[in-house]
C-alpha cells in the first residue's frame, strides 16, 4: 500500500518554517539602548562605603516606535565607579531596590540583585542580571541603586566609591532618564535617611544601560500571529489549486 506519510511529514516541516519566519517578520525592530550615566561629570569626590548606601535613577518612557501597551525596559547593566579599599572588606553586593514615596524601599526585599566583581581597584566595574534573568524596569518609574557588603559597618575595612558634584548627567541621556542627586545610607536605628556631608549629599558616579523588549508574552502573540496568517495563506492556496484543477 503506498503512503504520502513523506510527502506530508516535508509539507509540515514547511508549515512550521514558514510560520517562525513569519512570527519573527512580525517582530518588532529592536530599539536603541538606553544610557543615563553621570560618570564623565567632574568634581569627583572619594566617598566611604561604610554601611548600605542607595542613589536614585528614573527609567525614561518607552520609545514611539514600538507597542507602548507591551514593551518593557530591560535591564543590561549597572556601571559604577569605585576609588579602592581599604583593609580586606567582603560580600560586597549591588541591588536594584523599588521606590518606596520617595526613598529607597526594603534592602532585604530587593528588586534584584546583580552579579559583578567585588570592586578592588580605582576603576568602574559593571554590575548585570544573573545569567538567564531579565531585570524589568516599567518606563517613567524611579529605583535605586543600592551598595551594601556582609562585613560591614566596619572601622578597618571598607569600600570607597566615587561621587559626582555636578547634579547633571551626561549629555546624549534620552528625555525622562535621570539620577538623584543625593546619596541615602541605613542609619544604626535601619532607616533609610539621606546622607550629608557638610550639608551637601552627591550622587554616586553610575551609569545604567537597558534596551525595551517585548514582554515575554508578547512572544507567544507574535507566534501566533504568524501561525495565523501562514495558515490563513495556506487555505487560500489550496482553494486556487482546486479551482485550476
Amino acid at each position: 500500500m503506498k503512503t504520502d506519510r513523506p510527502r506530508r511529514t516535508g509539507q509540515g516541516l514547511k508549515l512550521t518554517l514558514a510560520a517562525l519566519l513569519t512570527a519573527l517578520a512580525l517582530q518588532p525592530a529592536a530599539a536603541a539602548v538606553a544610557v543615563v550615566s553621570n560618570l564623565e561629570q567632574g568634581g569627583e569626590t572619594p566617598f566611604v562605603i561604610g554601611s548600605p548606601l542607595a542613589t536614585q535613577f528614573t527609567v525614561g518612557p518607552l520609545p514611539s516606535d514600538g507597542p507602548a501597551d507591551h514593551n518593557i525596559w530591560a535591564l543590561d547593566k549597572i556601571t559604577g565607579r569605585f576609588d579602592g579599599v581599604t583593609g580586606n572588606p567582603s560580600g560586597f553586593e549591588a541591588r536594584i531596590l523599588n521606590d518606596d514615596s520617595g526613598s529607597p524601599g526594603p534592602l532585604d526585599s530587593p528588586l534584584a540583585t546583580l552579579t559583578g566583581p567585588d570592586p578592588r581597584g580605582s576603576q568602574d566595574y559593571d554590575f548585570m542580571p544573573p545569567a538567564g534573568t531579565t531585570i524589568s524596569l516599567e518606563p517613567e518609574t524611579s529605583y535605586w541603586l543600592a551598595y551594601t557588603s556582609a562585613g560591614l559597618p566596619s572601622d578597618s575595612a571598607y569600600y570607597r566609591m566615587r561621587t559626582t558634584q555636578r547634579l547633571t548627567e551626561d549629555a546624549g541621556a534620552l528625555s525622562g532618564w535621570s539620577i538623584g542627586n543625593d546619596v541615602w545610607r541605613i542609619n544604626n536605628a535601619g532607616v533609610w535617611e539621606t546622607f550629608r556631608v557638610g550639608r551637601t549629599s552627591f550622587p554616586m558616579k553610575f551609569g545604567v544601560e537597558a534596551t525595551p523588549v517585548p514582554e515575554p508574552s508578547e512572544y507567544a502573540l507574535f507566534i501566533a500571529l504568524g501561525l495565523g496568517a501562514f495558515a490563513l495563506w495556506h487555505r487560500r492556496r489550496q482553494q486556487e489549486q482546486r479551482a485550476a484543477a
